[in-house]
């Protein structure tokens, strides 16, 4: 049996500042479901908070940030329930993540992104039980030509020691009051899956190849100083970790949904305004 490891959301990636203010934002976010790179790691209601701050740097922009994942019940029936903390608790802080990060233009239509994770794990049970950190090296490249395609890159290098891809495009759609942007990803493990040569590293995914498409909607509306951003995707399954969806239940496919409060605040300069 293939151990869970390192299995956590992305962080954020945040664009260059072009106003070159240092600016705070804090997220709240709501889902039906903890996904992570198509793997669902707590298949009932999380939430998920964090705060980052986005300064100048360099022509670039510097982002400092913390998220974490709070399963919300005692998530523990072993027929119905997935849970990254074993279900030891109500109200369980099941993951923190500590990123930075530093972007810049790289000429006129490109910008490019490198950065860090710190994946904290403080479990005594679950599915991530098995390793209490790890740590991933990131790299991004965003054309801004239409729909926006990016390539990503993330290297494990402590307890999986591996590589992950995505490749992904976005379409924003005009809609007066309340735009939405639709979305496409793809996924690939490149070295995230079992090690046959050293049994002692933690496999992200059943084998290395495409994990999982994830197609998404994601709207946009400001409500006052708040930014609410309800979100929904359909993902396309592969790997048999990304296919499980209860403990004993495979799919091929499988949606979840959800939304986030985003607040922002320019500590130097003018406020800004929600988007």
């Amino acid at each position: 049996m293939i151990v869970w490891g390192t299995l956590v959301v992305t962080a954020l990636s945040v664009p260059a500042d072009a106003s070159g203010q240092v600016v705070l934002t804090s997220d709240a976010g709501a889902f039906n479901a903890y996904v992570w790179r198509g793997v669902t790691l707590t298949n009932r209601f999380v939430l998920q908070p964090d705060l980052y701050v986005t300064f100048p740097a360099g022509g670039g922009s510097v982002v400092l940030g913390g998220w974490g994942s709070i399963e919300a019940g005692q998530y523990d029936d072993p027929v119905n329930d997935l849970s990254e903390g074993g279900g030891t608790s109500g109200f369980n802080a099941t993951e923190v993540d500590l990123w930075a990060e530093y972007g810049h233009s790289l000429g006129s239509n490109l910008t490019g992104t490198f950065g860090g994770i710190l994946y904290l794990f403080p479990n005594d049970a679950g599915l991530t039980n098995e390793v209490n950190r790890t740590v991933e090296l990131y790299g991004k490249l965003q054309a801004g030509i239409p729909l926006s395609p990016k390539l990503s890159a993330w290297y494990d290098v402590d307890k999986v020691s591996g590589l992950y891809l995505e490749g992904s495009v976005t379409q924003p759609l005009a809609i007066p009051g309340f735009p939405v942007t639709l979305g496409a990803l793809a996924g690939f493990s490149a070295g995230q899956g079992p090690n046959e040569n050293d049994p002692t590293q933690i496999a992200n995914f059943a084998s290395n190849t495409l994990t999982h498409v994830d197609l998404s909607a994601s709207g946009a509306l400001a409500i006052g100083p708040l930014a609410v951003a309800p979100t929904l995707h359909f993902l396309i399954l592969n790997d048999e970790l990304t296919q499980i969806t209860k403990p004993a239940v495979s799919r091929d496919v499988k949606a979840w949904a959800g939304v986030t409060l985003t607040w922002s605040k320019a500590l130097t300069g003018a406020p800004v305004a929600a988007e």
